[in-house]
């Protein structure tokens, strides 16, 4: 798990990663998160070769016409971002319309500098626990929905509403700038 975090560290280049895992389904905010992401890379241009965006999108319900279409939309969005948003160097937007092994997700928490998790509506989230849990370096950042139960457990996290693209995108600055005393004094009491 370690070596395949070291790789993708090394495949994105320097660049720093941020993180989104979900199930493809309505209630996990996905399309809102891509236009935040968007939001992020129009407004500080620079960060088009300074950030990747990798995006799991575990298949749900794939035999469902609705599911299709929200499928098709939000992989329509991932190519207008990499379409209006891509350089020579960087393609921002890595899309993963698949099942991981619970190894490669281990090693995608450990690879990522910010964690996005911003359901519309969620239980308790499991995503942004695992995601503290595999952090045992103490680093990285978590973003999470004031929507999901889990915000009310970590308080630590960057809490966000969701339905305000705007305020996502500027909390995903926020994280990506967090200096490294800062993002291990938040992150300590949320592992614990």
């Amino acid at each position: 798990v370690i070596a395949s975090a070291a790789k993708i560290r090394a495949d994105a280049g320097g660049r720093r990663i941020l993180l989104g895992v979900d199930r493809l389904d309505y209630t996990k905010g996905i399309p809102r998160r891509l236009t935040s992401i968007e939001r992020l890379l129009t407004r500080y241009p620079s960060l088009r070769d300074e950030v990747r965006y990798i995006q799991v999108a575990v298949p749900s319900r794939g035999e469902v016409d609705s599911y299709q279409r929200f499928r098709r939309s939000v992989e329509e969005a991932v190519g207008r971002i990499n379409g209006t948003c891509g350089t020579l160097r960087s393609t921002p937007v890595h899309y993963i319309h698949q099942s991981v092994s619970m190894a490669e997700l281990v090693a995608l928490y450990l690879a990522a500098d910010v964690m996005l998790v911003t359901p519309l509506r969620d239980g308790m989230n499991l995503v942004a626990k695992e995601f503290l849990a595999s952090r045992v370096d103490e680093d990285g950042v978590l973003v999470l929905s004031e929507f999901a139960g889990a915000a009310a457990e970590l308080g630590e996290a960057i809490v966000v509403n969701p339905y305000d693209v705007e305020a996502v995108s500027h909390a995903m600055e926020r994280a990506l700038s967090m200096p490294a005393g800062e993002r291990s004094a938040r992150i300590r009491p949320m592992r614990r």
